[in-house]
C-alpha cells in the first residue's frame, strides 16, 4: 500500500473554501484591503458592514469577522448604537525625513564606539552622542527610537533635543542630504512593551537610518522600534527602463 502524501497547503486552502456569494471572500485578504484602506485614507470614518460587503465584495460574516481582528488590534472601535470607528494610524513617508513628537528618555555622550565609528565612517576625533526617546501620536506612544549622533570635534554635546531630525538640523546646524534604510520586524522585549504599551513579544516593525549631510558625510545611525497597529509606511518607487 502506497504512503498517502501530504496534501499541499495551496491544495487545503481551496478545499476549505467555501462557495462564496461574494467574489472576494477571504478573510486575508479583506483584512488586507480594510486595513490599508483606513490607514492611508486617514480621518477616522464609520464602518458600516453592509457597506463594506459591496465594497470589499465580501460575505457580512468575513466583514464582521475582520472587523473584530481589527477592533482586538486597536485599529477600530467598536461601541454599541456608535457603530465601528477606524482609529488611524500615522502614515510615515519611508523616502522623506520627518521629525516627530517625542519624549526624551535618555541622553548620554558614548565617546567613539568603534561599531558605531566604523557604521558611520567617523573621522579621528569624533564623538557621539546617544538619545533614546519615546515616539508620540496624541499623547499615544508609536514606538522608541535610539540615535547615535555623530559630533565633529568643535561641535558641543549640550543638546536636550529627543528628536534626530532637529538634532542634525536645528542643533548642529547641517543639511540633511539623504539617509539609507532598512526595515525588518523583532518581538518586544520586556521593556519596549512596558514603555509602549504592547505585550511582551508582541511584533515590532524594527527601522534604521543611517543619515547623511549634504556632503555625503553619515551624521546618524537612528534604530526605531514602532507599533504596527499604529505606524505604517508609504513610499513611492519608479521603473528604470
Amino acid at each position: 500500500m502506497r504512503p498517502v502524501e501530504p496534501t499541499r497547503p495551496e491544495v487545503a486552502y481551496q478545499r476549505q473554501r467555501q462557495s462564496p456569494d461574494r467574489l472576494n471572500n477571504s478573510p486575508r485578504r479583506t483584512y488586507d484591503l480594510l486595513r490599508s484602506t483606513l490607514v492611508t485614507s486617514g480621518g477616522r470614518p464609520l464602518l458600516v458592514e453592509h457597506e463594506l460587503t459591496d465594497a470589499l465584495s465580501a460575505s457580512r460574516n468575513t466583514v464582521r469577522a475582520v472587523l473584530q481582528q481589527l477592533a482586538r488590534e486597536g485599529l477600530v472601535t467598536r461601541e454599541p448604537k456608535n457603530g465601528t470607528r477606524a482609529i488611524g494610524a500615522l502614515v510615515l513617508p519611508i523616502d522623506e525625513l520627518t521629525p516627530v513628537e517625542a519624549r526624551l528618555l535618555e541622553r548620554r555622550p558614548l565617546g567613539c564606539p568603534p561599531l558605531v565609528r566604523d557604521r558611520l565612517n567617523l573621522p579621528v576625533g569624533w564623538t557621539v552622542l546617544l538619545t533614546e526617546a519615546v515616539l508620540l501620536q496624541d499623547g499615544l506612544p508609536l514606538g522608541i527610537s535610539v540615535n547615535y549622533v555623530a559630533l565633529g570635534e568643535e561641535q558641543s554635546l549640550d543638546i536636550d533635543e529627543p528628536d534626530v531630525i532637529h538634532i542634525l538640523e536645528k542643533k548642529l546646524g547641517l543639511r540633511i542630504g539623504g539617509s539609507r534604510t532598512t526595515i525588518g520586524a523583532v518581538a518586544a522585549d520586556e521593556q519596549t512593551a512596558e514603555l509602549v504599551g504592547v505585550e511582551f513579544g508582541a511584533p515590532l516593525v524594527w527601522l534604521e537610518d543611517v543619515i547623511e549631510d549634504d556632503s555625503g558625510q553619515p551624521r546618524a545611525l537612528s534604530q526605531l522600534r514602532l507599533r504596527g497597529d499604529r505606524v505604517a509606511f508609504s513610499a513611492n518607487a519608479y521603473r528604470t527602463a
